[in-house]
């Protein structure tokens, strides 16, 4: 993933080459779709992107796919990348001398064991919708896992509501978590 069409074709060519088979995406929220059509076996993402960076997009998978390897890419150093947070299984700078080392870690990576084999349990996570108690929903995405609002009548009794994510566009129908109804 990268917003780079430069970079994108650079990396997906030499991956082509060593015989992956290779879906890009411009940037996190292009990428996250993709993962509906197959878990990959690796993800390489640049770490500055529009519309969702390489660290937001490395949590969203740590959580919903901990077994894919993700390595970071940017024309950061890679101190300064795992300074924003980005705990990745392997960091490379963007440069022509860095893509053989970049193929090193594809190759070293699919061939490990995943560190951590499985998500958290369902109990685990947050509850995906709730009353704010002003006229708001809060809800989370189930696809990109970013909050937002939507408004709601005090009044109406829902259970599961249908909506659209502001962020990222997919339909998503959610239970609400909302305080009992008082007489």
């Amino acid at each position: 993933m990268d917003d780079e069409s430069l970079t994108r074709k650079v990396i997906t060519s030499y991956l082509v080459a060593a015989g992956y088979v290779v879906r890009a995406a411009v940037d996190g929220l292009d990428g996250l779709q993709k993962l509906r059509g197959g878990v990959p076996d690796l993800i390489i993402s640049d770490v500055h992107m529009p519309r969702m960076s390489g660290i937001e997009l490395l949590n969203i998978v740590r959580k919903r796919f901990p077994q894919i390897p993700v390595i970071l890419i940017s024309a950061d150093a890679p101190s300064a990348v795992k300074a924003e947070g980005g705990v990745a299984d392997a960091y490379h700078q963007k440069s022509e001398q860095g893509y053989g080392a970049l193929m090193q870690s594809v190759s070293r990576l699919i061939q490990e064991p995943p560190r951590q084999t499985s998500a958290p349990a369902l109990e685990d996570r947050p509850a995906l919708a709730r009353s704010d108690g002003k006229g708001h929903y809060i809800l989370q995405c189930e696809d990109c896992l970013r909050p937002f609002s939507i408004p709601h009548n005090a009044n109406a009794v829902l259970y599961d509501l249908l909506t659209t994510c502001v962020h990222c566009g997919n339909p998503i129908q959610f239970p609400i978590v909302a305080p009992p109804h008082q007489a």
